[in-house]
């Protein structure tokens, strides 16, 4: 049997919350423009250099950052967060700016898959985890089980599946 495979992005909000919060950034940078345009008229014009009025300035760069590192982090998704199952191996980021693990099937000793947590041990003794808490649809995660008792199968590797 043909194992195509499965890319699966894990985020830490489901995707109506991400789409509200893209929302809310995105007026949030705007208003932080429009912020940043009126505090840097008053300094120049004003020349009114107080401590709390450039703390001001500083601050209204905030959000328009935060906007700027969404789009960003959307222009390039190998920073993100994600679980990639292949015919060849398993790839996945556990974070943001965080190292990303990678290993074939070959080397696998034992998996267990829970609905919460996905654990490899692999033949050299290491342990690789990875928690499956973010993904919020149950479709997803019994379609993860799936892949990874096909997998198991074609590979002869030991696979426990729990329902916990």
């Amino acid at each position: 049997m043909q194992h195509t495979g499965i890319s699966i992005r894990l985020f830490s909000k489901p995707y109506g919350i991400r789409s509200q919060m893209e929302r809310l950034l995105f007026v949030l940078a705007l208003l932080s423009v429009a912020l940043h345009g009126w505090l840097l008229y008053q300094l120049i014009t004003v020349r009114d250099f107080h401590s709390a009025m450039t703390f001001l300035y500083l601050f209204s760069l905030l959000p328009f950052s935060l906007f700027m590192a969404s789009v960003w982090l959307d222009h390039n998704p190998g920073y993100q967060r994600h679980l990639t199952l292949s015919a060849l191996g398993m790839r996945y980021r556990l974070g943001f700016m965080q190292r990303e693990h990678e290993f074939e099937w070959e080397e696998v000793e034992r998996m267990v898959a829970s609905s919460k947590l996905l654990e490899f041990e692999l033949k050299n003794g290491e342990y690789h985890s990875v928690a499956l808490d973010t993904v919020h649809h149950a479709h997803t995660l019994q379609r993860i089980q799936e892949e990874l008792a096909q997998i198991a199968n074609a590979k002869g590797i030991a696979i426990d599946i729990t329902q916990n």
